[in-house]
């Protein structure tokens, strides 16, 4: 496997962090984070360039929120000068890495997305009667990030990006495990840390790493030809029940080598003619496509509320279009059209 090296200069480069903070301020110009960080723009890159050369840069504290749609979650958002790092450095590893993912991963990939994982399941769906659904349990706090920079080190020869990246990971620890050797004496033991924060650019790019290999074994080892995954969500598409059922035996077999847990309550095998749920659309064998149920409701709960907020002056009215144009946008990737009706009618 051919590791890349000389990859540093790159990452610290000016012109790389010159456009790396153009992508962190996308629609952060207006916050108080971007606001500060742009009125001394030129000043804070040469400091931040600084830091990394020298090796005295130390990612920030991070600002805790939750959320509650489509599920309780923790978000994680890291002061801005870190979010400039993270571009930076993803510049330089994504082209790397991209060739090495597979076609069939969606995830946080340019031109992949929800709306073209939705279109491959459909078109698996035609070809397979037969699919098994899978998702992965806590599937972010549950990376071990000594594997991950195992991973990142089979690939990266650069020792000062795979100290950048280690620094990055080691910001955010869910848990920490203590596991004891084999053969050792009482205090053989070592911790496994465990997590990577959501929210982050680098979170989602290292989330498409750990599942690199297994991808790779699903499509190689076990020769499965319809597969498609969107983060810690995957299908597996075959001509009966038994095969499924073998290759998502092995699945689980492989990804608890990885420290990773397929959800027993999120494991079904189904027929592609009774639909296939996934990346927020229901797709069947026969071509129809509709929007998932639970998303059509939260997007009704949301606009009822910012429609009230906008009749008491809170909110501008353009934010409640923008709302709904982007959801008309995402819907109409389905036969939708009475639906949208229905929505907007009611």
């Amino acid at each position: 496997m051919k590791r890349h090296k000389h990859l540093w200069s790159s990452v610290v480069d000016l012109v790389n962090l010159h456009a790396a903070a153009r992508e962190a301020m996308k629609g952060k110009r207006s916050k108080h984070s971007g606001a500060g960080f742009f009125g001394k723009w030129e000043t804070e890159i040469v400091a931040l360039q600084r830091e990394l050369m020298e090796g005295s840069y130390r990612p920030g504290a991070y600002y805790y929120f939750p959320i509650t749609e489509p599920k309780p979650r923790i978000i994680a958002a890291a002061p801005f000068r870190d979010r400039v790092v993270h571009h930076a450095l993803v510049r330089v590893l994504e082209p790397i890495f991209e060739r090495r993912f597979i076609e069939d991963s969606f995830a946080c990939r340019k031109e992949k997305g929800t709306h073209a994982g939705m279109r491959r399941a459909l078109e698996f769906s035609k070809r397979w009667p037969v699919v098994l659904k899978c998702d992965i349990r806590r599937y972010f706090p549950s990376i071990r990030q000594d594997k991950l920079l195992e991973k990142v080190e089979r690939v990266v020869g650069d020792d000062r990006v795979v100290d950048l990246v280690g620094k990055i990971v080691a910001s955010h620890v869910e848990r920490v495990e203590q596991k004891w050797q084999t053969e050792g004496d009482l205090f053989s033991v070592q911790e496994v840390r465990r997590g990577l924060p959501i929210g982050n650019l680098t979170s989602q790019f290292c989330a498409n790493i750990y599942l690199d290999g297994f991808d790779h074994f699903v499509k190689q080892a076990l020769r499965v030809k319809g597969y498609v995954r969107y983060v810690d969500d995957f299908l597996i598409f075959g001509e009966s029940r038994s095969e499924v059922r073998e290759w998502g035996r092995k699945c689980r077999e492989y990804l608890a080598g990885e420290g990773l847990e397929i959800h027993p309550d999120k494991y079904r095998v189904c027929r592609t003619g009774d639909g296939v749920d996934f990346c927020g659309y229901v797709v069947r064998s026969d071509g129809r496509v509709r929007l998932r149920k639970a998303g059509v409701r939260r997007f009704q709960k949301r606009m009822r509320r910012m429609r009230m907020l906008v009749g008491l002056g809170i909110l501008p009215k353009e934010d409640l279009r923008t709302s709904m144009m982007a959801w008309i946008g995402h819907a109409e990737h389905a036969q939708s059209w009475n639906l949208r009706w229905e929505v907007f009618n009611a």
